[in-house]
């Protein structure tokens, strides 16, 4: 009976393990060096580009308002550029797509980064950590298809959202102490494979309640807090050391 039981012990405690991989969604206290980035978002890029290759005005209204309605990310390829003195560094890391730098020579490419570019903030739902849902997620892998790091946020309505990611990072990471002199309440966090920053900006948005005949919205002002969670792994801020590239703010330097 013994025999029997201990196989099967060990195919639960693997399949744990992958739970943080295999799910649809991203729960990122599961999180370790071993997560696919690419994995994760191959359906996702797969539906983007059916929905961007297909003619919407051939579709029935439902069909496409539903693929309107549905999230949508791209992918882009990671390079190294020459800062020519823009930053306190000799590199940085960059999208060969972003403005700055598609028509500049990379020095080196580094892997791809994965984004969210379209979603619904109430429906959507890419990562939880502590019982808070993030329906934007960011990720970033290097060239052989290890995790660097990733950027959640959300627009949050609920006060507890930013307290239970606090409680999260408490119980399972140490506070890095940092000089904070921007406008957000920003906090960095480390354990032995990742650093983390927390950060919120508190504002207010309009919220429409209802419209009348004559086409006047009924609307109130609500508080939202901006909350952005950035998870970074070590062995890529190792390499940024090593590449003498820009090292993400509040990160201590490599040693």
């Amino acid at each position: 009976m013994q025999n029997k039981i201990l196989p099967f012990i060990a195919l639960l405690l693997f399949l744990d393990s992958c739970q943080a991989q295999d799910t649809d969604i991203l729960l990122i206290d599961q999180l370790d060096k071993t997560f696919s980035v690419s994995k994760f978002y191959q359906s996702r890029l797969q539906k983007t580009n059916e929905i961007l290759s297909t003619d919407l005005k051939k579709m029935d209204k439902n069909a496409a308002l539903k693929a309107l309605e549905t999230a949508m990310f791209e992918k882009d390829t990671l390079a190294f550029y020459a800062s020519e003195g823009r930053l306190p560094s000799d590199f940085y890391l960059e999208s060969t797509n972003d403005w700055m730098s598609r028509k500049k020579k990379p020095v080196k490419y580094f892997g791809y980064q994965y984004k969210t570019v379209a979603y619904d903030e109430a429906k959507d739902t890419l990562a939880i950590v502590n019982t808070v849902a993030f329906p934007s997620l960011d990720m970033a892998e290097n060239n052989k298809g290890e995790f660097s790091y990733l950027r959640a946020s959300k627009a949050s309505r609920n006060k507890k959202d930013f307290s239970n990611l606090l409680s999260f990072l408490q119980k399972n990471s140490k506070r890095i102490p940092i000089e904070d002199s921007s406008s957000e309440e920003v906090s960095c966090w480390e354990n032995k494979n990742f650093y983390y920053i927390l950060s919120k900006k508190d504002g207010k948005e309009e919220e429409i309640l209802s419209y009348d005949h004559s086409g006047n919205k009924n609307s109130k002002m609500i508080e939202i807090s901006n909350i952005r969670l950035n998870v970074y792994s070590k062995e890529y801020i190792q390499t940024l050391g090593k590449e003498k590239s820009y090292i993400p703010e509040y990160i201590p330097a490599p040693k």
